[in-house]
């Protein structure tokens, strides 16, 4: 993503509120079950969040031996938590509900993608609202879902540690270097947790292993513009899916820009991927994904925020073609 040369500054608070962006995570109902981490925990003074998430999926793939469909909706409510173990070391834990549906988003999104002119896919041959995931493997039904399940999901813990800024390696050399050297930087691992159920599509049935580096601006008072990029690697246990192999090693990136157009309220631009999850020729399962999200957080008061934001997938079938987030922030521990 591109680096700021400069930070816009505006009115100085005795306590300002901090930047926060999505929990971008890929919701696809059989993708999801891998531990692919979102951006957590971080080095802002955020100590909780109740995250509301709602994604929609329409989408049939198949392969020489493999069909897939995924026709429904997931909603899942995540309760997530990090405290400073000291000052430079954060420790976090997900606790997450997962429930599968057919929804009642469809008739909203047909309606979305006519504005925009987005592609229907297979959109127009389903029934509204209706629940239905399928494996089929060698024309035979290895998997089916058509009633609405709920349950725990795999719980994660994250551990991450600040490494200071970038300026004993990029100090002097001009403005740009000057900036960069003011860039803090991080290492996080995470552990995803068998908790979940794999055939109720909470879980996979095993634990992944997660280790990632980050950085972000600079802190600066009054700063109108932050950003910050993620970057890692998913070590992924199995998955207790017939005909579903998993990929030995996954990539997976985090970015975004927040812009405080008002005291109170920030904007949010934020894309997120990763590389194929499961190996074979579906492509929507073995190919990268990509997603954007849009939308604004407001800080009610400088504890205490809510975001809001719309999901679109940027690569077609990659991830949900349409998500929804909307969480509550809670401030730092007293």
């Amino acid at each position: 993503m591109a680096i700021l040369m400069a930070i816009t500054s505006g009115s100085v608070h005795s306590k300002e509120p901090e930047a926060s962006g999505f929990v971008m995570r890929n919701h696809g109902p059989f993708t999801a079950l891998v531990g692919i981490p979102a951006r957590w925990p971080d080095g802002t003074d955020h100590a909780a969040e109740f995250v509301w998430n709602v994604s929609n999926h329409a989408m049939h793939a198949s392969g020489t031996d493999v069909e897939i469909l995924q026709d429904g909706e997931t909603h899942t409510l995540t309760a997530r938590f990090q405290y400073p173990v000291s000052p430079r070391v954060r420790a976090g834990v997900e606790l997450p509900w997962i429930s599968h549906s057919g929804g009642s988003l469809d008739s909203l999104i047909d309606t979305w993608h006519g504005w925009f002119g987005l592609p229907e896919g297979i959109r127009p041959q389903l029934a509204d609202d209706q629940l239905d995931y399928v494996i089929r493997l060698n024309g035979v039904d290895t998997f089916r879902m058509n009633e609405s399940v709920s349950g725990i999901g795999d719980i994660r813990l994250a551990l991450a540690v600040e490494l200071g800024k970038l300026e004993k390696w990029l100090g002097g050399g001009g403005a740009l270097a000057g900036y960069l050297s003011r860039v803090p930087w991080r290492m996080s691992l995470t552990a995803k947790l068998p908790t979940g159920e794999a055939e109720k599509l909470t879980g996979s049935g095993s634990a992944d292993i997660a280790a990632g580096v980050g950085w972000r601006s600079p802190h600066a008072r009054g700063a109108a513009v932050n950003w910050w990029l993620d970057l890692g690697l998913v070590w992924p246990g199995k998955v207790d899916l017939a005909a579903f192999n998993v990929a030995g090693q996954i990539f997976y990136y985090d970015a975004a820009l927040t812009w405080r157009v008002v005291r109170r309220f920030d904007v949010i631009v934020q894309v997120a991927g990763h590389s194929g999850v499961y190996q074979g020729d579906i492509a929507t399962l073995a190919r990268p994904a990509a997603q954007l999200a849009v939308g604004g957080l407001w800080h009610i008061t400088p504890g205490i925020g809510i975001r809001a934001g719309i999901f679109e997938d940027l690569r077609a079938k990659s991830a949900p073609d349409f998500g929804i987030e909307l969480a509550v922030i809670i401030g730092r521990w007293k």
